[in-house]
């Protein structure tokens, strides 16, 4: 039998070690996310691919829809594009998520995030 609750992460995407030698965690893949999804478990995919797994903090502008960063002299949020904090607001990501979002921009495609008042 083989689980933990929590331990080593791998350091590009933040995720668990995958293996029991390298005390890795179970994941869970796209077959098994589609799965609960059938099975209408909303709430358990939140919190295996969110709450155990890697959430982040990202910065988003509202008006252009691309990530900003957190300015710590300033205390804001700032967008990347916009170069001012008006209209940033924070939210949580799985961190694979901003991850892929960063690679596709290095690859001249950029996906925007688009944001409803909630």
């Amino acid at each position: 039998m083989h689980a933990r609750g929590s331990g080593p992460r791998v350091m590009m995407t933040r995720q668990p070690t995958e293996g029991r030698s390298r005390n890795g965690g179970l994941r869970v893949g796209e077959m098994e996310r589609d799965c609960l999804i059938a099975y209408g478990a909303s709430m358990l995919i939140y919190e295996r691919l969110m709450i155990s797994s890697d959430p982040f903090e990202v910065q988003v502008c509202r008006k252009c829809g691309l990530l900003g960063y957190y300015n710590y002299k300033l205390k804001t949020g700032i967008c990347s594009m916009c170069k001012n904090g008006e209209n940033i607001s924070t939210m949580k990501l799985p961190y694979a998520c901003k991850l892929l979002i960063q690679e596709l921009q290095s690859m001249n495609i950029v996906p925007r995030l688009k944001l409803a008042e909630s």
